[in-house]
């Protein structure tokens, strides 16, 4: 069978990370007003869709992955690639910020193209089922992993050779009867970047000039944090890879595809500290010159593994803290941090002194915020002083706990998908209406910029340094200036 995978273009008002979030998806505005992508703007593809190109590839699939968001594609123009291939069905990711966008991209696929059937894959469409079954736009919809589910779907859709019981039809649409999970990252093939774009990915963590790829060393998230979409987007088990494989591939890209950073899209990187360890070591022991940034927690560290994911390459690590309120920290699913606030922080500092980037994540809005608590984070960020920091409103993502207790409280103020992109308010608290929440937003980046000043004239004379010695300084600047 003839397949395109499609990473669709951002839609018009909006540049969407894909992968971020659980898979939900988060977005920052645009000008832009018609389909494609912003330059500038990190692309990244989303890894479950990858994934499943790798998978029907190997499973003797003709694939075609066409990525919207790294090649700036028009809706017209997504269509003729699409139209161009003559393929039999097109798979494609939706999101939450992106819904209606990407649903148009799919219907408007479905309408043009004669013959081909739309299968949509994504976080999203589990708690949205019935509003993406209704919207016109898809012939079928994986819940769950698509890499588990796909290989037997596409030739249910009567696009292959037969139908297969694990599959149902519901409001006219395909879909597998229970919920599709990967329990062995280790029988998945190679991520396919064969496929893609590589050469068109770029990260703000390493800069323009490097390029990078992402990559699972494993996947989902045991913890109970009642607003997060991880559980739901990646599995409520942690699945890992064999710290070989891990290795085999980043050294493949590396050599292959001229890979010099990786990120890594583990929910918890360093949750099994042995595997964590073996994974340095092998890193290091093959003399792999290369720069990586994960995601992690601040109680899932020590010094010594710190000490070897430096030496291995680590070069940033992004930590959710979240709140500095002990009440609000314990209760979104910290398992009992709130008494060890002091130990998390002092986590922080070590990372940062050992000369790995920590880079801080505060989440505001959660149920029972208010100023005495927007108050305590702004004392953690003085005393912390994180050289960078990502501040946004919380999301009531469907098909979370947030979600349904925020309904059942009245507390939503709107269910327009398009303004669920993480940093919308779309939620009051108890206390706080949206417009308070916005203006805490706005305090607690003005109050880290005052905290940090002289901490950000350091690092940008390290950076010119740099710059300078090869050789991009006066380019960089010149760029900057006529950006300006």
């Amino acid at each position: 069978m003839k397949v395109v995978v499609l990473q669709p273009p951002s839609p018009p008002g909006m540049n969407v990370k894909r992968d971020y979030a659980g898979g939900m998806g988060v977005a920052d505005p645009s000008e832009r007003r018609v389909f494609g992508h912003d330059a500038g703007y990190i692309t990244l593809p989303y890894m479950s869709l990858l994934y499943s190109a790798g998978v029907l590839e190997q499973r003797g699939h003709d694939v075609v992955f066409i990525d919207g968001q790294a090649d700036n594609l028009t809706l017209d123009q997504v269509v003729q690639r699409v139209a161009a291939t003559q393929a039999e069905a097109v798979v494609a990711v939706v999101n939450l910020p992106s819904l209606y966008g990407d649903l148009e991209v799919l219907k408007t696929v479905r309408q043009k193209v004669a013959g081909i059937r739309t299968v949509a894959v994504g976080t999203v469409t589990q708690p949205l089922f019935d509003f993406i079954a209704g919207s016109g736009a898809v012939d079928a919809i994986v819940r769950g992993d698509p890499e588990v589910v796909l290989p037997d779907l596409l030739p249910a859709l009567g696009v292959g050779d037969g139908a297969n019981g694990r599959f149902e039809l519901c409001q006219g649409v395909l879909t597998n009867r229970v919920t599709g999970r990967v329990e062995d990252l280790n029988a998945l093939p190679a991520l396919p970047y064969h496929l893609v774009p590589v050469e068109k990915y770029w990260y703000h963590g390493f800069g323009r000039n490097v390029r990078y790829a992402a990559v699972f060393a494993s996947r989902g998230c045991s913890f109970r944090c009642y607003y997060c979409p991880y559980p739901m987007g990646f599995g409520e088990r942690i699945v890992h890879r064999d710290p070989i494989s891990v290795v085999d591939e980043i050294e493949r890209l590396y050599r292959e595809h001229g890979v010099r950073g990786i990120l890594f899209r583990d929910q918890v990187f360093t949750m099994d500290w042995d595997k964590t360890s073996r994974l340095c070591d092998e890193i290091i022991r093959r003399g792999i010159k290369i720069e990586w940034v994960v995601e992690t927690r601040l109680d899932r560290v020590n010094e010594a593994l710190l000490r070897k994911m430096k030496l291995a390459g680590c070069k940033r690590i992004h930590y959710g803290l979240e709140s500095g309120d002990p009440r609000i920290f314990a209760r979104v699913g910290k398992d009992g941090a709130a008494d060890r606030m002091e130990k998390l922080v002092r986590n922080f500092q070590v990372t940062e002194r050992l000369g790995i980037h920590p880079h801080m994540f505060v989440l505001i809005g959660l149920l029972g915020e208010s100023h005495a608590t927007i108050e305590r984070t702004i004392e953690v960020i003085r005393k912390i002083r994180p050289l960078t920091l990502q501040v946004a409103i919380v999301t009531p993502y469907p098909g979370t706990p947030l979600y349904e207790e925020a309904k059942r409280k009245g507390l939503l103020t709107t269910q327009d998908w398009s303004q669920y992109t993480g940093f919308n308010a779309v939620l009051r608290t108890e206390e706080l209406t949206t417009d308070e929440l916005l203006a805490a937003r706005a305090r607690i980046l003005r109050e880290h910029r005052r905290a940090v000043v002289w901490k950000l004239r350091r690092h940008r004379l390290i950076l010119a340094g740099r710059y300078l010695r090869d050789g991009s300084l006066w380019r960089r600047v010149a760029r900057h200036l006529l950006r300006r």
